[in-house]
């Protein structure tokens, strides 16, 4: 017998549907070429998505960040495992089952998709410096280990009250509003089901850092602790961090896609250009401006070249 809906059930499908309506006049800043992004990306990697959905807005809005949704690559990994999930990833995406995302999404909570899901949007890449291969395992089957899982959608409601800026509530009072589920909760959103796996092999994401005064290990003195930045003025900072830091993990509910995009233990990757021979910002056709701009790129040049004979004149003067 179906199970009886609650009230419960049909708040949660109100807030789905909803949330979920996309966003009408996004604007893809550049076309992606999926192909050229698959030999790029790397397993393990972080990509963040400028969303388009209702959601997506709200969490640009409110996290300062044009960043509202993360997934994890894992390119190959489940094609290579040769079972009956891979056989049904080739019959429903062919070729691009070869390069595909792990995400939480509301609609389907935690699934496999293909990256040319997001072929029409604004996409940004953030890899881990130095994750060490058996780590990356980890990472990646720990995530992989969540599909199927659902979608924690009273968890993003509650993320959105945190983030919201009402100064008239005290900050602690908001934080209680994540306190209503285990850390390493069954049900997920997309970037704390990242950072989870990250921090399940102690990677740093955003952690909060405090040196420890050597001269008084003995005592446990503590210097000022500050946020995952080294502090200014040092000579060997970012070397005293790692030396003399006492790193604690930030609560993984906290965590949104912008954090892996301002992190120092991660860094972007362009995918646009294999390389910066092939950008050359003198051959750009300009709209409304064909003709002035070529016209202003011969007068330039022609000046350059005036110079260069004057230069050479009074060498040989």
């Amino acid at each position: 017998m179906a199970r009886r809906r609650t009230v419960q059930d049909r708040v949660t499908d109100f807030l789905i549907k909803h949330l979920t309506k996309e966003h009408h006049g996004y604007n893809q800043r550049f076309p992606n070429d999926i192909s050229r992004m698959a030999r790029t990306l790397k397993p393990g990697d972080i990509v963040l998505v400028e969303g388009s959905q209702r959601v997506s807005e709200v969490i640009k809005y409110l996290t300062q960040s044009c960043w509202s949704h993360a997934a994890l690559y894992v390119g190959n990994t489940l094609m290579k495992r040769g079972d009956a999930t891979s056989d049904e990833l080739y019959a429903e995406y062919g070729d691009d089952a070869y390069a595909m995302l792990v995400e939480a999404n509301a609609e389907s909570g935690v699934i496999a998709v293909p990256l040319a899901k997001y072929r029409h949007h604004n996409v940004r890449v953030c890899r881990p410096i130095n994750l060490r291969p058996g780590d990356l395992n980890t990472v990646l089957q720990t995530v992989i280990g969540q599909i199927g899982a659902p979608y924690n959608v009273r968890h993003i409601v509650d993320l959105l009250r945190y983030f919201f800026p009402v100064s008239l509530i005290p900050k602690r009072f908001r934080r209680k509003a994540l306190e209503h589920s285990g850390e390493f909760s069954q049900q997920v959103i997309c970037s704390a089901q990242i950072a989870m796996a990250f921090q399940k092999v102690r990677y740093p994401i955003q952690p909060h850092v405090t040196l420890v005064d050597e001269s008084t290990v003995g005592n446990g003195r503590l210097l000022s602790g500050f946020k995952w930045l080294p502090r200014f003025g040092s000579r060997n900072s970012v070397l005293e961090t790692y030396k003399r830091g006492v790193f604690t993990p930030a609560n993984p509910k906290l965590v949104t896609p912008r954090d892996f995009d301002l992190s120092p233990y991660f860094e972007v990757v362009k995918l646009h250009l294999r390389s910066k021979g092939e950008f050359d910002y003198k051959k750009i056709v300009w709209s409304g401006q064909k003709d002035s701009v070529s016209e202003n790129g011969r007068e330039i040049e022609a000046e350059a070249e005036a110079a260069t004979v004057q230069r050479a004149a009074k060498g040989n003067g």
